[in-house]
């Protein structure tokens, strides 16, 4: 092969690549902003399946992200273990949206029903079927709570 058709064959490349991504940021923009209510109703729906000890309705509000990090099993233990006050909510409320393409940030207040109150900052993206849970972190400090090990 000529050193000429290497150049252009690897150019070629290149450009394709680069056309891939400038697709790529443009579809995901074409994606357009959730209604705050359906983004409001996907967490509303999994509180209440936590609550009523449905793990597999909640499962199926996760991202294909998740599901494919985490089995059924698994993601019910994570949240029993880490997200315990999501079981438990006695009322919700919802603070600042941002929506931007196939993502979306959306923070949540959880009251419990000692009414202590805790926040998680959820964010979504987009899949074929609607908007999906694909990642929830606590809002600032929370109460500390005991860990198995080794006390000093």
């Amino acid at each position: 092969m000529s050193r000429l058709c290497k150049v252009s064959l690897l150019l070629f490349f290149f450009a394709l690549c680069g056309a891939a991504v400038v697709a790529t940021h443009l579809v995901r923009d074409r994606t357009p902003a959730p209604p705050a209510r359906e983004l409001y109703a996907v967490v509303r729906q999994q509180l209440l399946d936590f609550r009523a000890d449905d793990f597999g309705s909640a499962y199926q509000h996760a991202a294909s992200g998740v599901q494919q990090k985490f089995s059924r099993r698994q993601f019910e233990l994570m949240i029993r273990r880490d997200f315990f006050p999501m079981t438990e909510a006695a009322h919700v409320e919802f603070g600042a949206l941002q929506a931007q393409g196939a993502a979306a940030l959306v923070q949540v207040f959880l009251t419990a029903p000692n009414g202590s109150v805790r926040g998680f900052l959820y964010s979504f993206t987009a899949e074929n079927n609607g908007w999906k849970i694909d990642g929830v972190q606590p809002i600032g400090p929370q109460p500390a709570r005991h860990l198995p090990g080794l006390h000093i």
